[in-house]
């Protein structure tokens, strides 16, 4: 049996749940929802503080809606209108469209405008899968209601889920959002690594000589070269046991662009080059 759920300010877990909740009950959130002809905007609202913070905690939604009805201090702090029933919750969830949720979420978590310091910038990249709580377990063959998009996908810690891949880039330094794409289904993680990383390059979040650190799900022998040869940033991506590095290495050769009127790049090229070949050596040598 888990421990009830107690707000605490202190937690980095509730604090993060504050801040969910804050961006899903903003004007901007509820104008957002209204443009995508959402009916009953204020019950969408509650549903969806309820299901983002019930899987924050790792909750099923009828266990977290129980526990909701019954504790006064969590009731508080979510700030819901009116708890709604199990039933109501699943049927709001089999009328909507991914691609309204998706726009939904990217109409209210807005990446940082600030203009960014100048030196390296360290920058995170990891992807998770976000599950959809659609009660599979009563009947594994047959996904929501017909004609419902929804389909099962696997990650290693996750098992078979049903739901979405999500991708953010996170500045080392002050955890700042750099930018986020979301997924239906569950893609490769090292498929989706380029295109958030020329969404970071085209927004100006990232720039030459930056360092890009991933996980391992992010290997891949054309990761490596495009990080350096299109975007000249030095990627820190753990190697799988299969990574041919000597492969890497050989194909480590200057861009075109280089020859096409910009040899001042070949300097900076070679910089990144040198700089990813050292930190490389000095990683399998551990």
């Amino acid at each position: 049996m888990k421990s009830p759920l107690i707000p605490d300010s202190e937690n980095p877990k509730w604090i993060i749940a504050k801040i969910i909740l804050e961006a899903i009950g903003s004007g901007r959130a509820k104008k957002t929802a209204s443009r995508l002809k959402i009916p009953d905007v204020e019950r969408f609202i509650d549903i969806m503080r309820i299901t983002m913070v019930a899987d924050l905690f790792e909750r099923s939604y009828s266990d977290f809606i129980s526990e909701l009805k019954d504790n006064e201090k969590l009731k508080t702090f979510m700030g819901v209108r009116k708890i709604p029933d199990l039933e109501y919750l699943y049927k709001l969830h089999s009328k909507l469209d991914i691609n309204a949720i998706s726009t939904f979420f990217r109409g209210i978590f807005k990446v940082s405008k600030r203009r960014r310091q100048k030196g390296r910038r360290y920058i995170l990249i990891d992807a998770t899968p976000i599950k959809i709580d659609l009660n599979t377990w009563r009947n594994r063959r047959r996904i929501g209601k017909d004609g419902k998009p929804y389909k099962w996908s696997y990650y290693p810690s996750e098992g078979y889920y049903v739901g979405f891949k999500l991708i953010v880039a996170i500045d080392a330094e002050n955890y700042e959002l750099l930018g986020y794409e979301l997924y239906d289904g569950c893609p490769n993680d090292a498929i989706i690594l380029i295109p958030l990383l020329e969404k970071l390059h085209s927004a100006k979040k990232m720039r030459m000589g930056d360092v890009i650190i991933c996980d391992k799900g992010s290997s891949s022998t054309k990761n490596y070269i495009t990080s350096i040869n299109r975007f000249f940033v030095i990627p820190i991506i753990y190697p799988r046991m299969n990574t041919n590095m000597r492969k890497i290495d050989a194909n480590l050769v200057p861009p075109l662009d280089i020859w096409a009127g910009k040899g001042y790049l070949l300097d900076i090229w070679n910089k990144i080059r040198q700089e990813f070949l050292r930190l490389k050596i000095r990683h399998s040598s551990r």
